[in-house]
């Protein structure tokens, strides 16, 4: 039997890569040496499917690290000092464990909230999200005073002792936290996934948020706002939408059940 083919196929060496051609041209053989001719084909080609298989785990395995090392989970503490009941805590753990990366806490002392700045909005001092008849004024203040501070001061001093106690630091920086996030981005050569307690009421750090989050977006990072930063009861928790709630304290109450908050602490059944 005459048969006419040419097969290529790639062997894997631990020591070396090597094309190996096998040419069968115009020969006349029995047909166990053609058989076995096509075994060794097959077998060669069994081979490289294997080894083009493994270099795409290993690439695919390769990236996934990459991508580990370059994230970092970031719990950002702010007005919410307390470990107890604060959920940024076990947020950051659980982002933590299921990616597989770093994390670490920060507090951040912006400046513009404990220096003193222009009266106003200091996170608005062109008065663009301001009154637009607005007239800029020739003196500054601070919105922080010297008792203030110091118990800032104290409180962080609990909350690191207290990390410390269960194996783990807070970061103490300084600095308005879009630009400190940023750097840390350059630092670490990582994308930032930031977690903090959403504001409720302050415009000026509902601003802070907003900056914060456009910068992390830039560098392919994120920001998670959880509820809970000043609130009694969990947004889920209420009787109502936040966007359609009482206009008033009493009517907070009854929807919450409270026989007359303003008389006595009787609730209904």
């Amino acid at each position: 039997v005459t048969t006419l083919f040419q097969a290529c196929f790639i062997t894997d060496d631990s020591r070396r890569n090597q094309f190996a051609v096998l040419c069968l041209c115009g020969t006349r053989g029995s047909l166990e040496e053609i058989g076995r001719c096509f075994a060794t084909l097959l077998l060669g080609m069994a081979g490289l499917g294997a080894a083009v298989k493994r270099s795409a785990e290993e690439a695919e395995e390769t990236a996934t690290k990459r991508e580990r090392l370059n994230k970092l989970v970031v719990g950002w503490l702010r007005n919410d000092l307390r470990l107890k009941d604060n959920p940024v805590l076990e947020a950051v753990r659980n982002r933590a464990q299921e990616d597989g990366v770093p994390a670490v806490l920060v507090y951040i002392f912006d400046p513009r909230f404990y220096d003193r700045s222009p009266y106003g909005r200091v996170t608005d001092p062109e008065f663009q999200k301001s009154i637009s008849s607005r007239l800029p004024v020739n003196f500054s203040s601070r919105k922080c005073n010297g008792r203030r501070a110091r118990f800032y001061l104290n409180v962080l001093r609990d909350v690191q002792r207290a990390l410390k106690e269960i194996g783990t630091e807070l970061h103490i920086l300084h600095g308005k936290p879009e630009d400190v996030f940023a750097s840390l981005a350059v630092q670490y050569s990582a994308s930032l996934e930031v977690i903090c307690l959403r504001e409720p009421v302050s415009p000026e750090w509902t601003d802070v948020e907003d900056d914060t989050e456009v910068v992390l977006q830039r560098s392919g990072g994120s920001l998670t706002r959880l509820w809970g930063a000043m609130s009694l009861y969990h947004e889920e928790d209420l009787p109502f939408k936040l966007g359609r709630s009482p206009g008033s304290y009493t009517g907070v109450a009854r929807s919450l059940g409270w026989v007359d908050v303003w008389t006595n602490a009787e609730r209904e059944e």
